[in-house]
């Protein structure tokens, strides 16, 4: 095998590991906001905004289930460098 393909291979290998490592950071994402969204539906505060307290809109809801801002917070949510 040549040099060129083994750095090649160990470059696929990186990339893989990299996807990886991408696609369980957003599970795992997905499992703490589902986990927060039960704690909201427990405490009776669910379908309200974490954040500023407004309404979360039911298409949002409906779409969303999981959800505990609104749409404006979650823009400015995703948006931030602090998350």
């Amino acid at each position: 095998m040549s040099r060129g393909f083994r750095d090649a291979d160990a470059t696929q290998q990186m990339s893989a590991q990299e996807t990886d490592d991408a696609v369980r950071l957003v599970r795992e994402a997905g499992r703490a906001q589902a986990r927060r969204a039960a704690e909201l539906r427990e405490g009776g505060s669910y379908g309200s905004c974490e954040v500023c307290g407004r309404p979360i809109g039911e298409d949002r809801l409906a779409a969303v289930p999981d959800a505990t801002r609104c749409i404006s917070c979650q823009s400015a949510w995703e948006t931030s460098s602090t998350r």
